[in-house]
């Protein structure tokens, strides 16, 4: 055993099976160093490679952290991103580098955590980590709502150390002798969180970062009071009862339209503005708004947002074909698949969304698709387009019907199973 000396107080290990986001420096090496004492055969890490720093300073940093996790007798798992695949999940997803690196680290570790039956994941972040994330929020007006900062447990991450100072953690760490590394980026104060962390931070006493963490403590406490709103359907299109929506305090509106937007894929701010607009809109109980490329519609029992659906054709060869998170693929035929018959179709096919003046012949005879769109109250749909003309319209993955070309149809209909998916 490396540390034999008193456990911090506000320190609090969770039950069961526990995986570690193990990066090496200074915060998780001592949540290590914590479980291996607390937490002895039932603690595993996992540390990420995202491919993004100098290789020679990765590698120092992997060869550090195997031997820390050796010394500590923590089982650890390399996990190795290809270089060049953050930035392109950045440049994919419109975001920063620090956010695309964030969510790509997460989601294998949840994969991980899923995968082999751990109960927790834990994060090592801290009381000035906390106290740092409510400072950023009064700094940039965020909502309210946003002021409870970093939750201690959020599904099946928990973070043992949001009650633990940075001075203890780096005193423990001093007294056991362990080496950490220090991860380069985090000196560019070009980021705010570090820009804040090395410039303004070690400005405040340690009462008043206390008193930035009593903030987010009454912030959650008041959020457990008046949870978030729960949608009813959250597929490519979002949907909660109308009713709901106008009962609601006002911040828990702001954060049900910034957390449907921000789902999928939006990064500005949420105006006041905005969502004065989808209130009026709910309050009728009728009608459509677009703003900020989405679609927010309302009836008398349901607000639905759409969200944006740029310009794409895409040739299809009979294959699955992706865009924008949506597939057309082969599907299990049902009453509500359209079946495509292959032979009958006059190359090119073409995937694409729908535009103006696009018309389909149904049945009953020629329609516009703009028509059946604002029948089925969606603003959008997708088509599938040959050399004469629309073969299929699709909207059912937003929550409407999709209609099949009447060259098509037949008593004994045989063919492809085609369907709209979304990941």
């Amino acid at each position: 055993m490396l540390y034999n000396g008193r456990i911090p107080e506000g320190l609090e290990i969770p039950q069961g099976k526990l995986l570690l986001a193990f990066s090496g420096g200074s915060d998780s090496l001592f949540l290590a160093l914590m479980l291996s004492v607390l937490a002895p055969g039932r603690t595993e890490a996992l540390y990420v490679d995202h491919g993004l720093r100098d290789r020679k300073e990765l590698d120092r940093e992997i060869a550090l952290n195997r031997k820390n996790a050796a010394l500590l007798s923590i089982p650890l798992e390399i996990s190795v991103i290809p270089e060049g695949i953050i930035k392109e999940e950045a440049l994919r997803g419109n975001s920063g580098i620090e956010a695309a690196a964030r969510k790509e680290r997460y989601r294998i570790l949840f994969e991980k955590a899923r995968r082999e039956g751990f109960d927790h994941v834990l994060t090592a972040h801290h009381r000035d980590d906390q106290a740092e994330t409510v400072l950023m929020r009064i700094l940039e007006v965020s909502p309210f709502w946003s002021y409870q900062g970093i939750l201690k447990e959020d599904g099946l991450l928990f973070r043992p150390m949001l009650n633990v100072a940075k001075s203890t953690i780096l005193s423990v760490l001093r007294s056991s002798g362990l080496e950490w590394s220090e991860d380069s980026t985090n000196a560019d104060t070009g980021y705010l969180r570090n820009n804040v962390r090395h410039n303004l931070l070690p400005l405040l006493s340690e009462e008043t970062k206390d008193s930035l963490c009593n903030i987010a403590a009454n912030a959650a406490s008041f959020r457990r009071r008046f949870p978030s709103l729960k949608p009813l359907h959250d597929f490519w299109f979002t949907s909660i009862s109308r009713e709901d929506f106008l009962n609601a305090l006002p911040f828990q509106r702001e954060e049900f339209i910034y957390k449907t937007m921000s789902g999928k894929g939006y990064s500005g701010r949420i105006s006041r503005r905005l969502v004065s607009a989808v209130t009026e809109l709910a309050e009728k109980g009728k009608g459509r708004i677009e703003m900020a490329g989405f679609y927010f519609y309302s009836s008398k029992t349901l607000i639905t947002v759409f969200p944006p659906l740029y310009d794409f054709s895409l040739t299809w060869n009979g294959e699955c074909i992706t865009s924008q998170k949506l597939s057309l693929c082969s599907a299990v035929p049902d009453d509500l698949t359209l079946i495509i018959d292959e032979n009958k179709l006059e190359r090119p096919v073409v995937l694409r969304n729908s535009r103006e003046g696009d018309r389909i012949e149904l049945k009953d005879g020629w329609k516009r698709v703009s028509e059946l769109e604002k029948e089925q109250r969606v603003p959008y749909s997708l088509l599938l387009e040959d050399r004469r003309g629309v073969v299929a319209y699709f909207a059912r993955f937003l929550g409407g019907r999709d209609r099949l070309s009447s060259r098509f149809l037949g008593p004994a209909l045989k063919g492809t199973a085609l369907a709209i998916r979304w990941e």
